[in-house]
This record gives C-alpha cells, structure tokens and sequence, in this order.
C-alpha cells in the first residue's frame, strides 16, 4: 500500500426464465422514493450449467493493525469472516525481522521506528523478539480461523534502528540500514539479514504451509515505485532484470524451505507498472514479451521447467480505483458515490470504460495487450506466458467504510472475483462499516448455515450499470442444489427483477440478508414475498437463496 497519488508518478510513462414461483423482498421499512422504479429487468440464471470454480481466497483481507484509527484491523476480521490474510505493503519492504524495525520511507519522514510494532499493539517487553510482528499477526489469523500470507523483502535493505529520520546523506549502504541476504540459512552472510532463516523459523514454530504454516509469501511489495517511496534505499531506474534475477532467487529459496509454500509475485502497483514497469531502462530488451508482466512470467516459466520446480504460484498485482472525478480510494465523500459504484466495471465488464488516466493509458477493450477490463487481460497474459498461474489481487479499494456505495462497490467487486476466476483478493483497510458489510453479504451464514456458494452460475439480464446479479451453489449440491443469489441495486431508485431459472423448476426466494442506507449492517432482512417480482429498495444489497 502507498499513500502517494498514484496519479502523480504514474501519468506520462506509459510508452506503449423458464416457469416458476418469483420472488419479492421488501426490507423492514419501505423506503418512499418519489423517483420512479426500475422495472422490467429479468434475470435468467443458468442452473443448468455445472459451474465454474469460486475461489475460496477471493474474500480476503490485508492486516492494517490500528492504521485507520478505528481499533485493530482483526476486530473487523472476526464480523466480517474472510477467508485469508496477508502481511506485506510498504512498511514490509523494510522490516527487519531480527529487530522488527522498519523504515517507512515517504510515508513518514523516510524514518525508522517502532511502526509495525505499535500498530499491532505489541507490548514493549516483546519488541525484540524475532518476528514479533510476525507472530501477532498469525495469532490474529488462527483467532480468524484463516490461512495467513507474509512478504519478503527483495529490495536489498533492510532498517537497522529505531533511531527517526533518515537523512539523505544516511542513504542505504549506511549504518542506518542493513543489507538482505537471501543466501541457504546456513550460508548466512555476516552482518546481513538472512530472510530464508525468518522463513525457517516460521516453519519449525509453525508447520510448513500444508500443515497450517504461513500459506504463502509475497515477494515484497511495489517495486516499481520503489524510487519513490523507499528512495533512501532505492533509486529511479531499477532495472527489470535486476527485479527478475532477485524474485527467482528468492522464490527458490522459499522453495527450497517450504515447498509447499506460495510464491506471489511481482506485487505490482498498477497499469504503468503492468506494461513496461514505469519506463525501465531495460524496457526495450523485454518489449519482445508485449508487457513487463509478460517479461516476468516467462522467465519463471523457464526457470521453473529448468528445476523441475513451480517456482511462482500465483501472479500478484494490485488494483487501486481511479478517477478523474477524484481521489476513490478510502474516499467518503458522497459526491463521489457514482463514480465508486462504476468502478468494478473495470475488472471485467467488457462494455464499460472508466474515466481515469488508466483508460487513457491502456484503452478500453483492445484486441490485445493488457487492456481494460483488467482481469480478462490480465488472464490472458498468464495463459500465454505461464499457464496454470493463479491471478491475485494483494491490494483493492472502493472507498471508505462509512459510504453505501462503498459497500456496494465491495460486494460488486467480490462477486465479480468470483466469476472471473481470480485465486486470491486481499481488500487493503479494515474491514469496518459498508466495507464490512459488504464482505459479510458473501460470508454470513443464511437460515440453513450457508454461506455463498462456491461453483458460479451464469446469469443475464442484468443492468451492470444500475443492477449486478451474481448467482452460486456448493460445488456438491449438483444441478438440483439450491441456488443463492446476490442482487445489488447501484441506482438511487428502486428497482424490480423478474426471475428464473434455466431448469424451469418451480423455486421460493428464503433466508434474505442484506444492507442499505437505512440499514448499514449486514443481517438478516424480513420480507414479503409475492409471486411477481423482487423488489430492491434504492441502493441495497441483498442475498438469498432459491429453494
């Protein structure tokens, strides 16, 4: 995560229906709307159709501590119910296990300090224990009950004190810092810090990754903005080959500790990095791969046939929401509501085209490339250069917990995660209010102790401007499984669905949860059912099942 605008670095660089009963929910109070409702949307689910794979690790979710100011990040986690979490962002770039100090670079006064530490509230008679922050962390993941991801420092240094700023002049190599070593354990180099010996200790304390150990480690955290938010331990024009040679090398050490372990890779900000990681210096000897995601793939793609080995399981990016409009992310301004509800379009509608600079630089619905809709693109850069990659998204945001839009925009952007085959999403930020609520609108526990299923079934008919339907069962519950149903209305008016079944058979709507302006905490909703229609009140979310 960097708090910079991303706007401001990155701008300029990119060179290149059958019969049955229907359904209709009111909630607890009807709202009066004097604008007209939405009618006449009918939407036809195909359960006929085996399903495509949900992945469970979609609704996932990033270990903030106190950083938003509203209690610790875990408190949310235990409403909300995601399924993994992860450890990593900018002040992981610099975490020094050993003395668990880190350097927060632009973010605060390029200062080392007690930062990972204090956000996690960590008492002071354990700050030097090694991998303090660590540990807290996987005690609040096993509180959760969810597997936990951690990342790895590849930058080359690491903070050496807790002792504030850090002068120019102090710039890495200094005795303010102390350089990575990923040399085997017991090749150790003097006076570095070993992270394959981190890794070991974390597996003998806690099992390796198939036996409940740390599920995966991300390899590091942005490198393309680097220059800008570590710039006392790196400088403008990192090369991609110099990126490429470090995360191999890493990669095979985790490897080599806990085979079992995910790798994640390149944890790339965003579009500019995505194509020609902001304007490398080495660029034009890549350019031959069409992107620099393209660059990095393959050559895990060789070395991995070289070893016999998968040395990267999963493709990691981040996706922060932008806009001309204005700045989205963590955004609770409510003039920027509509803009906020669009915003998941990108991931994969393929008739929709935002305005933001990304659209500028990478077009909307090109033949090939990387290109908005992102997941789409993004999928066929692995097939082509890495097949059998997972996709992940380490970081997202849609704006701030107190905006319904919000909420709706995360429960949009779940429920497109999952039909669009993505292995992993971690949301960045607490989980509170509408971000939260959103979550739970997948994770709650309906009338029969279901959450959302897991096998996506197609659905048409839907809006996508105004109206997103998402449909699922248990991959066990075969084609007469019951159906669950999440059905957002994104527009100030109400809104009524038809709906049907591609089977024909005969269905009543049960177990309604959901949220809205009025009711901003996921629950259980009580309805009226008629046999015409499903109504949803001005900008709302609802789940239910057809039984």
């Amino acid at each position: 995560m960097v708090t910079l605008s991303r706007r401001a670095v990155v701008v300029g660089t990119l060179g290149v229906a059958g019969a049955g009963a229907l359904g209709g929910l009111l909630s607890k109070a009807a709202p009066s709307d004097p604008a007209p409702r939405v009618n006449g949307l009918a939407i036809r689910i195909d359960d006929l159709a085996p399903g495509t794979p949900i992945s469970p690790y979609v609704y996932g979710a990033s270990e903030c501590g106190k950083w938003d100011g509203n209690g610790q990040s875990v408190l949310y986690d235990l409403k909300a119910h995601p399924t993994i979490r992860r450890l990593s962002g900018n002040m992981f770039t610099t975490y020094n296990w050993r003395n668990n100090a880190a350097n927060a670079g632009r973010d605060w006064k390029h200062s080392n300090g007690s930062f990972l530490l204090d956000h996690l509230d960590i008492p002071r008679e354990d700050w030097g224990k090694p991998a303090a922050v660590i540990e807290k962390f996987l005690d609040h993941s096993r509180e959760v009950g969810v597997p936990s991801l951690v990342g790895a420092p590849i930058a080359g240094y690491v903070a050496a004190d807790f002792d504030g700023a850090v002068e120019e002049k102090d710039r890495a190599p200094s005795r303010r810092f102390l350089p990575v070593d990923w040399s085997a354990p017991e090749k150790a180099v003097k006076g570095a810090v070993n992270i394959p010996q981190m890794i070991a200790l974390l597996k003998a304390r806690h099992g390796g990754a198939a036996k409940g150990g740390v599920r995966g480690y991300y390899l590091d955290n942005e490198p393309g903005l680097w220059f800008d938010t570590h710039p006392r331990i790196a400088s403008k024009g990192l090369r991609i080959k110099t990126l490429i040679e470090r995360s191999l090398r890493a990669a095979a050490a985790i490897k080599a500790i806990d085979p079992d372990a995910w790798v994640l890779g390149p944890t790339s900000f965003g579009a500019t990095e995505f194509v020609d990681f902001i304007n490398a210096p080495d660029w034009p000897d890549y350019r031959k791969y069409g992107s620099f995601l393209g660059a990095y793939l393959d050559a895990f793609r060789v070395e991995s046939e070289r070893r016999g080995l998968r040395l990267l399981d999963h493709m990691d990016v981040h996706w922060y929401a932008t806009a001309k409009a204005g700045d989205i992310e963590r955004s609770e301004n409510p003039a920027l509501s509509q803009t906020i509800l669009d915003a998941p379009r990108s991931l994969d509608d393929p008739g929709f085209c935002e305005q933001s600079w990304v659209a500028d630089a990478l077009g909307c619905a090109r033949p090939e490339g990387i290109t908005l809709p992102i997941l789409p693109s993004l999928r066929a850069v692995v097939d082509r250069h890495f097949p059998g990659t997972g996709l992940a998204i380490g970081e997202y945001n849609y704006g701030g917990a107190g905006l319904v839009a919000t909420g709706l925009a995360i429960a949009d952007a779940l429920g497109r995660f999952g039909r669009s085959g993505l292995a992993i999403g971690a949301h960045w930020g607490s989980l509170d209010g509408f971000i939260g609520a959103g979550f739970k609108l997948f994770r709650m526990h309906n009338g029969v102790g279901e959450s959302y299923g897991d096998a996506n079934l197609p659905v048409s008919g839907a809006s996508e401007g105004d109206v997103s339907v998402f449909a699922a069962r248990s991959a066990g519950g075969g084609r007469t499984g019951d159906v669950q149903v999440v059905a957002l209305n994104k527009s100030e008016r109400p809104v009524r669905l038809s709906l049907s079944l591609a089977s024909g058979r005969p269905f009543e709507p049960l177990d309604a949860l959901g949220f809205d302006a009025s009711a901003p905490d996921c629950a259980p909703v009580d309805g009226l059912f008629t046999a015409s229609a499903l109504d949803l009140p001005p900008r709302s979310a609802r789940r239910f099942r057809l039984a």
